[in-house]
């Protein structure tokens, strides 16, 4: 008796169970795989700042540019807010005279705040190769932003330390505040 009974209600469970089929039109189509672009600018602090320039007579800024970094990266999103990715780029660190072209992967996790923004973490690890000069250490980095998902633009801060040096025994590190890309 008790097997007819749950059998009922398990055919009666199957049978009661019903799904709204979407139209062509209001399927959502999703991508597994991503690109980004990024495009950062290392800053500096000003050994001068709040100085007055004798020549224009104004204060001296607190941060100066110091370079420019470009990156392009290609991944896949296991879920909606984790993305792993492989990375490349060139980063141009102008008060050391020394152009870097890091290798490195990442993963970023960047859970929804709003319905159409995000904020992120985005750590990731590598290779750093120098130009002109035959020397190559690692690459670490961490950034730290926010996006919008309609467009995929965002602004970030990141670190960055590269396992060598260009003269000294110390490492080279950067401050760079940036612009984020992400097509799906």
């Amino acid at each position: 008796m008790k097997i007819n009974v749950s059998l009922s209600v398990l055919l009666f469970c199957c049978f009661g169970y019903s799904q709204e089929v979407p139209k062509d039109g209001d399927i959502e189509k999703t991508s597994l795989t991503y690109v980004k672009c990024d495009l950062s600018f290392p800053i500096k602090a000003n050994q001068h700042a709040g100085e007055i320039d004798t020549y224009t007579g104004e204060k001296e800024y607190w941060f100066l540019p110091d370079g420019i970094s470009a990156r392009i990266g290609f991944g896949v999103k296991p879920l909606d807010w984790i993305n792993i990715g492989a990375n490349l780029g060139i980063d141009w660190k102008g008060s050391k005279c020394l152009v870097v072209a890091p290798v490195f992967a990442t993963l970023k996790i960047c859970p929804k705040v709003e319905s159409d923004t995000r904020i992120f973490i985005e750590p990731g690890f590598g290779r750093a190769f120098a130009f002109g000069k035959n020397d190559s250490g690692y690459f670490k980095k961490i950034s730290i932003g926010a996006e919008d998902t309609d467009t995929g633009l965002g602004l970030y801060v990141e670190l960055c330390q590269y396992g060598f040096s260009k003269n000294t025994a110390e490492t080279i590190g950067s401050f760079c505040v940036g612009l984020t890309f992400r097509i799906h």
